[in-house]
């Protein structure tokens, strides 16, 4: 999905509130794909914004309960 590759490419820049948003529309275009949630929660945490960070994982979670077993 290209927007998902937008924003880890403005994440490795180093522009983490840009990441965002280009994550963010990834998910209004696909909300089930568990990576791009993945990648926001990830960013979010960087940023220290943790609790939505964790809402970020959380939904990962819900929609691949098979990514608790990476977490281990």
């Amino acid at each position: 999905m290209a927007w998902n590759g937008k924003g880890n490419t403005l994440n490795n820049l180093n522009k983490s509130d840009e990441a965002i948003q280009a994550y963010e529309k990834a998910i209004e275009i696909n909300p089930l794909d568990s990576m791009i949630w993945c990648n926001k929660g990830l960013t979010l945490a960087h940023l220290g914004k943790l609790d939505e960070a964790i809402k970020a994982y959380y939904n990962a979670l819900e929609i691949n309960p098979q990514l608790r077993s990476l977490a281990q």
